[in-house]
């Protein structure tokens, strides 16, 4: 699978894309799960299930030789664990030479069959019967939405909506005569500097907006476990409007085959030029605001709109690649990709407050590069 990652280079000044490094099937098996427990459409509770089985038994003929129901066309469909015999590597779950998939969690069918309601109350039911899988906490984020856009009035007809961050362009110039500098870094110590570059379709060297992000230490709760550390940023563009919240989480869902967690949040406004961010395809880190990053090894899903998961791998190369990345470098690039199909790329800087953000983060975790040596 090749994930497109866009890149801007500030040298020639165009927006290019690169391939991501293809990854082995093995690591693909392994965050299959990831894929599979938020595309699929199932079934909704164990009563529907059984109540699905009743009916499906009622409309078809008895007979050991009924062939199993073709899948959708847009299901995606787990591959089959692998386990190692004494003569070669076969697929468990097999009967008669057919390979068939993994059991699936009662949560995974579960959140499949309502991950796209807007009725709160089914969603307060799955929270509360579901409350310690990962699947709940997506979930919660679905019901925060729902709640929101409940609790937002709606303008009246005949007001025309003001942007909520004016834009001010200033006047034009020819291509290529001048670039404003970049701003100075602020001196509080607080503030770390972000850019985003967007795509501009009347200028070939992009254009770019400067912003802040304010790094910080989070506590999560766990239910029978101690408090956990996270690394949390918020970052802020006041001249597109757009907000975001990032935070980097220690996996504690055994069913999630990830390492870590990295969840993104993006708030822009309702006159926001590029319609709101649709994709994020992954996560970058690099050494300078100028140079190439490298992507960390996992895979993005989308939540809701504007809210989105990357699953870190959790193979052990993977794993110690990405921690040595999170630990020393000093940028992050996250390409997206807006409503509009232009594309951009958010660079944000750790600066001093977010090395030791992560410092202590990964310190908590017992996973920093120069504490395992």
């Amino acid at each position: 699978m090749i994930c497109d990652v866009f890149h801007f280079d500030l040298a020639p000044g165009l927006f290019l894309r690169r391939p991501m490094p293809t990854r082995s099937a093995g690591q693909h098996r392994r965050l299959s799960w990831l894929l599979a427990g938020l595309a699929t459409l199932l079934v909704l509770t164990p009563n529907l299930v059984a109540t699905r089985s009743r009916a499906a038994s009622a409309a078809t003929p008895a007979s050991d030789n009924v062939p199993s129901p073709r899948p959708a066309a847009n299901a995606v469909v787990a591959s089959p664990p692998l386990v190692r015999t004494s003569d070669s590597t076969t697929a468990t779950g097999a009967k008669d030479g057919a390979a068939q998939g993994p059991a699936r969690s009662e949560a995974a069918e579960a959140w499949d069959a309502i991950k796209d309601t807007s009725n709160p109350a089914l969603l307060e039911a799955f929270i509360k019967r579901y409350g310690t899988t990962f699947f709940a906490e997506i979930a919660k984020a679905r019901l925060d939405d729902l709640k929101a856009a409940a609790a937002k009035p709606s303008p009246p007809a005949a007001t025309k909506a003001i942007p909520t961050y004016p834009i001010h362009r200033g006047p034009e110039l020819p291509a290529n005569t001048f670039q404003p500098p970049a701003p100075p870094k602020p001196a509080d110590g607080f503030h770390q500097r972000v850019v985003l570059y967007d795509e501009d379709p009347s200028d070939p060297m992009g254009r770019k907006s400067y912003g802040s992000a304010v790094w910080r230490t989070d506590s999560i709760r766990v239910e029978g476990k101690p408090e956990e550390l996270s690394a949390h940023a918020d970052v802020d563009i006041p001249s597109r409007g757009l907000r975001a919240t990032i935070s980097f989480k220690r996996n504690l869902d055994p069913t999630l085959p990830a390492s870590h967690v990295i969840e993104l949040t993006f708030r822009t406004p309702a006159d926001f030029d590029g319609g709101g961010v649709a994709t994020v395809p992954g996560m970058l880190t690099k050494a300078n605001e100028q140079a190439r990053g490298a992507p960390l090894a996992g895979l993005s899903v989308k939540v809701t709109a504007g809210s989105f998961l990357i699953g870190l791998s959790n193979v052990a190369a993977d794993r110690e690649r990405n921690l040595q990345q999170l630990a020393e470098r000093p940028w992050f690039d996250i390409p997206i990709v807006y409503a509009n199909q232009r594309r951009g790329i958010l660079a944000v800087e750790k600066g001093d407050a977010g090395q030791l953000v992560f410092r202590t983060v990964l310190a908590a975790w017992g996973q920093h590069p120069d504490e395992a040596r």
